[in-house]
């Protein structure tokens, strides 16, 4: 099974999911349905996830909603 890009993203700033859950004050099965795309975490979980895995929110935010972007834009004019 392919790695979610929020899964990919936890895994690279060196947490478990368990302990990762703890640390955010989460369940593990809840942490398991945001990465899985079957949750969308709140507002707050959202900032206490992007300081705990060193990131921006909305770069969590869009890894939580299964969106982001693979491309570079190309310049118009």
């Amino acid at each position: 099974m392919k790695d979610t890009e929020l899964k990919r993203i936890r895994k690279i700033a060196g947490f478990t999911q368990i302990n990762a859950a703890q640390l955010l004050g989460i369940t593990n099965d809840y942490l398991n349905m945001i990465e899985n795309n079957r949750r969308t975490p709140s507002t707050q979980l959202i900032e206490r996830m992007a300081k705990l895995y060193h990131k921006k929110p909305e770069e969590i935010f869009l890894a939580a909603r299964g969106t982001y972007c693979t491309k570079k834009s190309k310049k118009v004019g």
